[in-house]
């Protein structure tokens, strides 16, 4: 039988390495008053935290300091790793505003640091204060758009008048540090790092799932959606940029959330739209990439998309314990798919019929799964037939607009939309010439 005319599978086929267990129980067991005293009894506090003050003219040493491993490398005491934290970067006006609450002794939120090893700290939150902290020591941030003290605009700290220069000293930076004795297990502190990490201010402002995801479970299947976050082809249907910098755009230079901001475009040409760099910022297209994977077990889950935040926290954690050959499967999946559906729809594939956002990740769930359901000769028949796809997938939208456009989010409408989007991509097939 022609390839082209055989069925596909009604639901992916695991890769020999990715099977996972259920992912969370349906609900906790009710418990008596007396097996919640033992519990509580028995594993006592188990957060392990301090607090310190840092003076701000010892910030710059303190987080440049480096000490040789056992193993001959250098490495920094704090770790200041930039794909860490947030992809927003502060521009010199922010920076300058904080040190200008420093010099009026505006109270600052605290810096979160947490450590992985004795003496040895990760800056889980904080590192754009820090940041801009080292770059006023060492000259090379010029104060701007102050408020309260405008003269000193132009100043850096070795121009500042001498009585103003020390009064900065005396100011402290505080941290919160969750100690390596927290827990016994590393799925044990991550769970808890995740629980202090979000209720800590975070400088104001409120963290994404995935922004939190990226500080407190981090491992080679995150770093693996990191890295495929900036496939060229995910790019162009988000309208993200590169990197951090490329982000960094005048909001009067845009239009529209969807439209490209005039004459930008990123090193590898890419047009970024407003959209895309808030998506950017917020790491959700990190956390696309890691919907592609996620969803391949959404069986496991029984609360389905509902609780897609607790699914992919969940998932996340199991995900990066899958060793390196599943990891290097999956990575030529995501890339053999998302090429897969930019050849057939260009940047717009991803686009539901009749809806002004040019990504939906409904259709980008649906149709990824569907996908990575073909073998490789019905992709090739599909990829010489891309009219056939195009129009399969425009009835589908006619015919299912309920579930492709609204917010139904069950597992139940989640496989009925797995289902529809195989079933075009069936009709197109049958529709290939032989």
């Amino acid at each position: 039988m022609d390839s082209r005319e055989s069925r596909i599978a009604l639901q992916v086929a695991l890769l020999p390495g990715e099977a996972i267990d259920a992912l969370k129980p349906v609900e906790w067991p009710r418990v008596s008053d007396a097996e919640l005293n033992t519990r509580y009894v028995k594993e006592g506090v188990r957060i392990v935290v301090e607090q310190a003050r840092y003076p701000l003219n010892q910030i710059l040493a303190m987080f440049t300091d480096t000490f040789v491993t056992g193993s001959g490398n250098r490495e920094a005491k704090y770790k200041r790793d930039p794909e860490y934290q947030r992809r927003h970067r502060w521009d010199n006006g922010r920076k300058s505003r904080l040190i200008e609450s420093f010099l009026m002794n505006v109270p600052v939120p605290p810096v979160f640091l947490y450590e992985y090893e004795l003496a040895r700290f990760e800056v889980m939150d904080g590192r754009q204060r820090l940041t801009a902290l080292m770059d006023f020591y060492d000259n090379s941030l010029e104060l701007t758009g102050l408020q309260h003290w405008p003269e000193l605009n132009g100043r850096t700290y070795s121009t500042l008048p001498s009585s103003i220069r020390d009064g900065i000293d005396r100011r402290y930076l505080s941290s919160i540090i969750l100690l390596n004795e927290t827990a016994a297990t590393e799925e044990q502190a991550a769970f808890l790092k995740k629980l202090v990490f979000e209720r800590l201010n975070s400088g104001g402002v409120r963290l994404s799932g995935q922004e939190t995801r990226n500080a407190v479970y981090n491992g080679p299947l995150n770093d693996l959606c990191l890295e495929l976050s900036r496939t060229t082809e995910l790019r162009i249907m988000l309208g993200t940029p590169l990197d951090v910098e490329a982000s960094s755009v005048d909001d009067a230079e845009e239009s529209d959330d969807s439209e490209p901001v005039m004459s930008e475009r990123d090193s590898e040409g890419v047009e970024v739209t407003r959209m895309g760099r808030k998506m950017f910022e917020s790491m959700e297209d990190v956390e696309i990439v890691l919907r592609f994977y996620a969803y391949r077990h959404l069986s496991k889950f029984s609360q389905g998309l509902n609780r897609i935040s607790d699914f992919l926290d969940e998932f996340l954690v199991r995900g990066n314990r899958l060793d390196k050959v599943t990891l290097a499967e999956y990575k030529q999946l995501f890339l053999d798919n998302i090429d897969f559906w930019y050849r057939i729809g260009g940047a717009t594939a991803f686009q539901v019929k009749g809806s002004k956002r040019h990504f939906s990740k409904i259709a980008y769930d649906a149709l990824m799964y569907a996908s990575s359901a073909l073998n490789r000769e019905q992709k090739s028949a599909l990829l010489d037939n891309p009219e056939a796809v195009q129009s399969a997938i425009s009835d589908m939208y006619n015919n299912h607009a309920a579930i492709f456009g609204g917010r139904r989010t069950n597992t139940a409408d989640a496989n009925r939309r797995n289902r529809h989007a195989i079933d075009a991509l069936s009709s197109a097939l049958s529709a290939s010439p032989s």
